[in-house]
């Protein structure tokens, strides 16, 4: 099972809006694992911090073409050039977990549940999310959202702790189909929606 370390920040982080977006930190996880074909793996980084209010998440991907046609908030933007983050805050307490969703010109997504058959998908975009997404430039791009720790205890029901379990993906069903993700899956076919296969996030 991989293990990624969520350091934390004392001062909010900044937009990402419209902004050349690059790499910086050193303490990326890595979206490198392509189960369902090396055809086309692009390079593709998750970076999460917390405060005392919740969780900062960055997601890029470096491609010279993407996609970003949904605007439909709840859309399928998993269709268009799209990086994801799925959570369970408090894996100790109960099984539902939260996947976020955003394409490359930031449409969301956002459900919560046990599993695929058990998604309620989110209608609105939450209060204080501060989504931001980068331009796409040299080839990067970037979004950039804050998961408060209020928000996540009401859609799974219980507080978050210190040891949380989750999953980075990246994929594309349109101008050239991928899914990559951080922690392995061992599934037949393309599925994110299996948390057996989500990796530790240890908040230090």
């Amino acid at each position: 099972m991989n293990t990624y370390r969520v350091l934390k920040v004392k001062e909010p982080m900044e937009s990402l809006a419209g902004k050349r977006f690059s790499p910086v930190y050193d303490d990326y996880a890595n979206i490198a694992d392509y189960p369902w074909g090396d055809y086309y793996c692009p390079d593709a980084r998750a970076c999460v911090r917390w405060d005392e209010g919740g969780l900062w998440v960055t997601l890029c991907a470096k491609e010279e073409r993407i996609s970003a046609h949904e605007t439909r908030f709840g859309g399928p933007v998993c269709v268009d050039s799209c990086l994801e983050f799925f959570l369970n805050p408090c894996p100790a307490a109960q099984d539902k977990y939260v996947n976020v969703e955003v394409n490359a010109r930031g449409t969301m997504h956002i459900g919560v549940g046990k599993e695929r058959g058990d998604r309620r998908v989110l209608q609105a975009m939450p209060e204080d999310m501060r989504l931001s997404v980068s331009g796409h430039i040299d080839g990067w791009w970037a979004v950039r959202y804050y998961l408060s720790w209020k928000l996540l205890e009401e859609l799974t029901g219980a507080p978050h702790e210190a040891e949380m379990r989750g999953n980075f993906y990246t994929c594309d069903e349109s101008i050239h189909p991928h899914f990559g993700c951080w922690s392995p899956v061992l599934a037949p076919a393309p599925d994110f929606h299996r948390p057996e296969y989500f990796g530790k996030l240890e908040m230090i």
